[in-house]
C-alpha cells in the first residue's frame, strides 16, 4: 500500500471514530425539561364551548315605524341610555297636528252645542211640567198639554244627538292624536341606543327597521358546547366566563338554559347551544353586546385533591416523574381533570416532580434530563 492510500484509511479512521464518539457525548446529553411538584388544591371538572360565544342581552329590539313618513327628528343618538316608553325617533306630524287642532276646534264646539242642548231641554221640562199641573187643575187645555209634552221631547231628542257629536268629536281628538303617537318611535324597556339605521330627512315606510335598543343590564352568554357533553349539563349548574376584550377578568353566572336540539348543520362538530347569565358585577367593566367569550360550565370538583398540571399526563395513565436525574415513567389513576389540573387518585405521592414538557425530542422513560433554568 503506498503512503497516500495509508493517509487516506487513516483519515477515514478518525473520522469515524469521532462520529461514533459525538454521537456516544449526544446520547448522554441531558434533555433540558419543565417541571411541576404534585400539590393538594381544587381540581374541577369543566365543561367549556367548542367554539366562541357571543355576549347578547335578555332585552334587545329592533324598532320599525307604524306609518310612512319623513324623519324629522332623532332624540337619542346612539350609546344614549333611554327610559322606557321615551321617544327615540320622529316622524314629520304637521299634518296629522293639523288635523289634531281641527278635532279640538269641532270638539269645542259640539261641547258648546251640548251646552246649549241641555238648556233647552231644561226649559222644555220646566214648561212640560208647568203646563201638566195646570192641565191637571183643568187650567189649560189638551191641545197645549200635547204641545209641551211635544216639546220636551224634541228637546230630549236634541240634548242626546248633541251628547253623541261631543262623543264623536272626543274621538276624532283621539284618534289625531293617536296617529301623531304612532308617527313617533318609543323605547319599549329602558335600555340603551344600540344602533340607529336612518337618518334626519330619509323617508320611511312601515315596518321598516329604523333604531335597535337593548338593556345592557340583562347580559347573558350563548356558546355551543360539544354534542358529547350534552348529558351532562343541567339547569342551575354555576360557571364562569371570560371576554376576550377584558383578559384575565373573570364573569361568575348560571347555567340557565341548554337547548333541546343539537345543530348538525356542521355534521363534523355538531354542537348544542347553553346560555350562561352574566348579571351585573360590582368592580367590573360591563361587557359589551356581540362580544366574543368563552364559558367554562362547573359540573363538580374536589378542594383536597393530589393534583398535577394536566400538561403532564401522558394518555390519561402515565406520567414521567424526575428521579436522581433521569425521567421515569409511573403509572396513575386519575379522578376529575380539566384543561389545567388533573386529579391524581394513586401513583404519586405529594411533592414529587414531574415532567410538563411532554413534546421534547427524545424524552423517555430512563433518558437523563435536567430541569430547565426558565421553568416556572
Amino acid at each position: 500500500m503506498t503512503l497516500r492510500g495509508r493517509g487516506l484509511w487513516i483519515i477515514l479512521a478518525v473520522a469515524v471514530a469521532g462520529f461514533f464518539l459525538l454521537r456516544s457525548a449526544l446520547r448522554t446529553q441531558p434533555i433540558a425539561v419543565e417541571t411541576a411538584r404534585t400539590s393538594i388544591g381544587v381540581v374541577e371538572d369543566l365543561v367549556a364551548n367548542s367554539e366562541a360565544g357571543t355576549v347578547r342581552s335578555r332585552a334587545e329590539a329592533r324598532l320599525g315605524a307604524e306609518r310612512a313618513g319623513r324623519v324629522a327628528a332623532i332624540p337619542c343618538r346612539e350609546g344614549t341610555r333611554v327610559r322606557g316608553g321615551e321617544v327615540l325617533l320622529r316622524l314629520d306630524d304637521t299634518t296629522a297636528r293639523t288635523r289634531l287642532a281641527a278635532a279640538l276646534r269641532d270638539q269645542e264646539a259640539m261641547a258648546a252645542a251640548l251646552q246649549v242642548a241641555r238648556s233647552a231641554a231644561a226649559l222644555a221640562r220646566q214648561i212640560h211640567d208647568r203646563t201638566r199641573r195646570l192641565w191637571e187643575d183643568h187650567l189649560a187645555s189638551q191641545e197645549q198639554m200635547d204641545k209641551a209634552r211635544a216639546e220636551l221631547e224634541r228637546a230630549d231628542g236634541e240634548l242626546h244627538a248633541a251628547g253623541a257629536r261631543v262623543a264623536s268629536a272626543a274621538a276624532a281628538v283621539r284618534l289625531a292624536r293617536d296617529e301623531i303617537d304612532h308617527l313617533q318611535v318609543r323605547s319599549p324597556f329602558p335600555g340603551v341606543v344600540s344602533r340607529r339605521l336612518v337618518e334626519v330627512g330619509e323617508s320611511v315606510v312601515p315596518g321598516q327597521p329604523v333604531m335597535e335598543v337593548l338593556d345592557p343590564d340583562r347580559l347573558y352568554v350563548s356558546a355551543p358546547i360539544d354534542e358529547r357533553d350534552a348529558g351532562r349539563l343541567r339547569q342551575g349548574l354555576p360557571a364562569r366566563v371570560t371576554v376576550d376584550a377584558y383578559p384575565g377578568v373573570i364573569w361568575t353566572g348560571q347555567l340557565v338554559r341548554v337547548s333541546p336540539m343539537v345543530d348538525y348543520v356542521k355534521e363534523q362538530n355538531r354542537t348544542l347551544e347553553v346560555e350562561v347569565e352574566l348579571p351585573p358585577a360590582a368592580g367590573k367593566p360591563r361587557p359589551r353586546q356581540g362580544m366574543s367569550a368563552d364559558v367554562e360550565v362547573i359540573l363538580g370538583n374536589t378542594r383536597q385533591a393530589l393534583r398535577v398540571p394536566s400538561s403532564a399526563v401522558i394518555e390519561g395513565r402515565r406520567v414521567l416523574v424526575l428521579e436522581r436525574g433521569r425521567a421515569a415513567a409511573r403509572d396513575v389513576t386519575v379522578g376529575l381533570k380539566n384543561w389545567e389540573w388533573t386529579q391524581i387518585q394513586s401513583g404519586l405521592r405529594e411533592g414529587e416532580e414531574v415532567i410538563t414538557t411532554l413534546d421534547r425530542q427524545g424524552l423517555r422513560a430512563g433518558v437523563p434530563v435536567k430541569v430547565a433554568a426558565d421553568r416556572k
